[in-house]
Parts: C-alpha cells; sequence; structure tokens
C-alpha cells in the first residue's frame, strides 16, 4: 500500500523538445501553423491581424472595428450569429489590442465546417450597423467614466503615459471625446483598407486532414490588405512620474514600471529570473516582505510585458492609502537588497525548480502548446528560445541576478503612476 506520509524523491526536471508547430505559406501570403495534438474532438482557430491600436489611421478605429465584427453581417444580425455559433456549439472571442486584433474560435470537430463557414462570414461580410455603433459608443463611454473612477484601472493607463507619452501608440488611451469622432465610415474605411494586414492564422486541435484542408480552401479566398508598417512615432514621455491624488480614497494604487530587455535580447533570461525572486510569484521578496509582514496589501506583483515595438517590466499593488510611501520605500529596499545581496543558493533553486515547473505545466493542451509556439514565433524566434530558457535556470548565480538588476532597476530610471493619497 502507498504510504501518503512519505514524499516522493525529488529529481530534475530536464526539458524536452516540445511538439512543434507546422508552417504553410498560402499562395495569397497567408501563413497558416497547425498543431495536432490531444485526444479530445475539439479544435480553436485564431486568426491574428496586425492592424491593432499600432497601426491606426484614427485613434480608436481598431478596436470598434473588431468589437463590431458580430454585430451584423449582409444575411445576419447580431442575434441570429451569436444564436448560430452556439448552435455549433461553438464560442469566439475577439481580442482587439496594440499590436494585432484577434479573433479566436473554440468549437467541436464535428461542426468545423458550419464553424469555418460562419467565421469567415462575420469576417469578410461585416457591415458595421449605425446603430450598434451608437450603442456600442455609449456602452464605452460608460466603462470609461466606471473605469477612470477606480484608483487601479487608472494607474495602469496611467503608467503607460508614463513610459511612453500620449502621442505614442502604447501611451495613448480611449477618451470619451475620441469616441465621438468615430464614424461608420471611419470603420469601413479600416476594415476595407487595412484591416487584413499581414493574416497569420493558428489552428490547434486533435485535428483531422479535412479539417486542414477546408481551413486552407477558405483561407485562399481571403485578400490580404496592402502592406503596412503602421506608426513611425517614437516614445516621448514629458513626465516620467505621475501622481493623481484622491484625497477621500482608502487605497492607493502603485505602478512602477522599467524598460526591459525584448525577448532574445542577451540579458533576457536573466532579467526574468530576477523579476521572479523580486515579485514574480508567490514566494516572492515583495510578497513576503510587503504582503505577509507588513500586512499593506493582499497582493503584490511584478512581470514582464512584451509588445512588438517595445518591452517594459512593472510593479503592481493596491495599499492601504497610509502605507503608500511605506510601501514605496519597501519596494526600494528589496531591490537594492537583490542588488547588493543577491539570492541564495537555496533560493536560486526554488525559484529555478518553480519556473521550471511552471513552464510544465503550461504545455498540457494542445491550444496551451500553440500559444508557446506564437509567443516565440511572433518576435522571430523558433523553439531553441525554451531550451536556452531551461539552460538559463539550471546556469543562473547570484552575481547574474545582482547585475541584471543594477542594469534595469536602478530606481533614477524607474517610472511611477499612483492613483489615491500619502
Amino acid at each position: 500500500m502507498l504510504d501518503r506520509t512519505i514524499a516522493p524523491p525529488a529529481g530534475e526536471i530536464i526539458y524536452a523538445p516540445l511538439q512543434e508547430a507546422q508552417t504553410k505559406q498560402l499562395n495569397n501570403g497567408i501563413q497558416l501553423f497547425t498543431l495536432d495534438a490531444g485526444v479530445q474532438p475539439v479544435f480553436k482557430v485564431e486568426v491574428k491581424l496586425a492592424s491593432g491600436i499600432w497601426y491606426e489611421s484614427k485613434p480608436t478605429v481598431s478596436w470598434f472595428a473588431a468589437k463590431m465584427l458580430m454585430e451584423g453581417t449582409k444575411n445576419r444580425s447580431a442575434k441570429e450569429i451569436s444564436e448560430a455559433f452556439d448552435s455549433l456549439g461553438a464560442f469566439v472571442e475577439i481580442s482587439p489590442d496594440f499590436d494585432d486584433i484577434s479573433i479566436s474560435v473554440f468549437g467541436v470537430n464535428r461542426t468545423f465546417d458550419q464553424v469555418i463557414s460562419l467565421l469567415n462570414e462575420i469576417l469578410t461580410e461585416a457591415t458595421f450597423p449605425q446603430e450598434s455603433l451608437d450603442t456600442l459608443r455609449s456602452i464605452r463611454k460608460d466603462q470609461i467614466q466606471v473605469n477612470n473612477k477606480k484608483n487601479d484601472t487608472l494607474a495602469s493607463k496611467k503608467i503607460r503615459e508614463a513610459l511612453f507619452g500620449l502621442d505614442y501608440p502604447y501611451g495613448s488611451a480611449q477618451t470619451e471625446e475620441v469616441l465621438d469622432e468615430i464614424s461608420r465610415q471611419d470603420l469601413l474605411d479600416f476594415y476595407e483598407g487595412w484591416m487584413f494586414n499581414n493574416p497569420q492564422v493558428y489552428l490547434s486541435g486533435n485535428l483531422e486532414s479535412k479539417m486542414i484542408q477546408g481551413l486552407e480552401k477558405m483561407l485562399e479566398n481571403w485578400s490580404m490588405a496592402e502592406r503596412n508598417e503602421g506608426s513611425t512615432l517614437h516614445p516621448s514621455s514629458p513626465e516620467s512620474n505621475i501622481f493623481i491624488e484622491r484625497a477621500d480614497s482608502l487605497q492607493s494604487s502603485i505602478r512602477l514600471a522599467m524598460k526591459i530587455p525584448g525577448k532574445g535580447d542577451q540579458d533576457y533570461y536573466d532579467f526574468l529570473i530576477a523579476n521572479t525572486f523580486l515579485g514574480g510569484y508567490f514566494g516572492s521578496r515583495l510578497m513576503k516582505n510587503i504582503r505577509e509582514e507588513k500586512g499593506y496589501t493582499y497582493g503584490i506583483s511584478s512581470y514582464p510585458v512584451h509588445l512588438k515595438h517595445q518591452s517594459f517590466g512593472v510593479i503592481s499593488t493596491d495599499v492601504k492609502a497610509e502605507y503608500t510611501q511605506c510601501t514605496l520605500d519597501e519596494i526600494q529596499k528589496e531591490i537594492e537588497l537583490l542588488r547588493t545581496e543577491g539570492p541564495s543558493a537555496e533560493e536560486i533553486e526554488t525559484v529555478s525548480n518553480y519556473l521550471a515547473g511552471a513552464f510544465l505545466s503550461s504545455i498540457d493542451t494542445p491550444f496551451q502548446l500553440m500559444k508557446r509556439f506564437q509567443q516565440v514565433n511572433d518576435f522571430g524566434l523558433d523553439y531553441s528560445y525554451y531550451e536556452q530558457y531551461f539552460e538559463a535556470l539550471k546556469s543562473i548565480d547570484a552575481k547574474r541576478i545582482q547585475k541584471v538588476v543594477a542594469n534595469y532597476l536602478d530606481q533614477n530610471q524607474l517610472y511611477s503612476s499612483i492613483v489615491g493619497r500619502f
């Protein structure tokens, strides 16, 4: 009988090559990536269009164009589209972002042909009804008003402004005034002219050859937009530290940010590991100090953000307002300790094992495997990135951590946005 009072023996977590996605470029230039894995008869199709905020011809037009794809086609109303996907056992996620517009459909294999036909319809026959535009605009205005009253949402918005400035695509944010300037014609012009910029399509799941062939046939009829390289602006931040006082606030939202190496850069792995020591997991130094020991917050974290043209790191927390300055002081203290003393051998082993285990737990499904491919392919990298990552986990030492902290977490180079009170 198994004795559950005895822990199983621990062993080294070793990297094993991932199942790789297959790549095919169609005659019209569209790239199709497929990954056949898993045992359940389910699939995911994701269409990524290089037509996010970076490529906008007019502020917020990409967001509206994406959100209104489901609002009506030449043959169906919004209600009919929604009911059709439901009847096929499928659901849709549309995510307009800084660089891309992503349209994902999850479904079951037996209705694959009908699902991709419906997907094709909303992507190529959208009509952008005026009534739906007016409704969406009104809803979005209400959301902006509500979000601007939330300290955390406003602080997250303002940290991008501090990093890049309002004129740069990554630093801008929707406003009620900008929403009023969007017309149906703006959406039609963007849809017909720029929306289908450099389409990439990802199909994953327990695939059958006829599914891939059917998707290829559909995609071959698409017309790509003329290549659009997007914004030529450079970051220009007039104010790197933003404080918005709210005298009656019980909490302060703190966001600190820094420029970091991009994926594939020489220091990237070292920074990623150093970030984990600082605030990248529940046992991090910031969590132990500011949550567990001081009780200033329910949680604090630090994480990297990688966009196509910029990479930055963020330290994020919401604290009791009377502890705002104390929290800032403790963050600086932990950064300084990590820079001057570095982590212990035991801490290095803990974090390395955590990161290796977290990686392995993130590749359980075909959808996760495809996501791992996207995370390197989007930045011009290949699967060797993950092998090198595991090598970095095995070889990291305190001196490398200290060096990367000194280079990228210098308190004189940090950007900040604080909403609340001191």
